[in-house]
């Protein structure tokens, strides 16, 4: 059942930290959070990733609240504004030292390599990441967001895509007509490409 109470809005700066903390702990028990960062500092690392990754995000952010609380996250860039350059990855290597360590920052650079190298090449918008709080799963708000972002590419007559390390959130996307395109072995993780044609029409979205 959809929760009431809750609206969709534009992210704004000042929702940093909570948008920080929401992302950490959703993505916690994702698997290539965990091969990356760690079972024992997943939560702590996420945070510092995802301190640093808000900031570069580019195109459209996208929350959930009910009341003053942020209970969900949604992104989607047209490309290429989702790929780093090589001197943006240049300038992101001393972070990651810094807030990873050696091995963790290595883990993480191959991660981000491997879902540039297999990005499509076709004109797209790139979502994700897409995360609802843990406490609030199952109740619609994802189902609302992916809506928006789905109404959003067929406006625009844009082919969407996304990566997912778990297997029941492609049944998930599948309701959205995303199909997977590619799968592949991402750091020891299993992870499924997804892709949306413009043409695609269904009752969600």
């Amino acid at each position: 059942m959809l929760m009431s109470g809750v609206s969709l809005v534009d992210w704004r700066p000042e929702m940093l930290a909570a948008t920080v903390d929401l992302l950490a702990r959703a993505f916690a028990k994702n698997p290539l959070h965990v091969a990356a960062f760690g079972k024992d500092s997943v939560l702590e690392k996420n945070r510092a990733f995802f301190q640093a990754g808000l900031s570069t995000f580019r195109g459209h952010r996208l929350v959930a609240v009910e009341g003053a609380r942020i209970i969900g996250f949604i992104h989607w860039v047209e490309s290429p504004g989702c790929r780093f350059s090589w001197k943006q990855r240049a300038r992101l290597v001393p972070v990651m030292l810094r807030k990873f360590g050696p091995g963790a920052t290595l883990r993480l650079s191959a991660w981000i390599s491997a879902w540039a190298k297999n990005d499509s090449n076709d004109a797209h918008w790139h979502v994700g990441p897409i995360v609802v709080d843990p406490d609030v799963q199952g109740k619609g708000i994802g189902r609302r967001m992916m809506e928006a972002c789905c109404t959003a590419l067929l406006d625009n007559a844009a082919n969407g895509v996304l990566e997912t390390d778990k297997p029941e959130n492609v049944r998930f996307y599948e309701k959205f007509e995303f199909a997977v395109v590619k799968e592949i072995q991402v750091i020891g993780v299993k992870t499924f490409f997804m892709a949306r044609s413009h043409t695609a029409r269904n009752k969600d979205c």
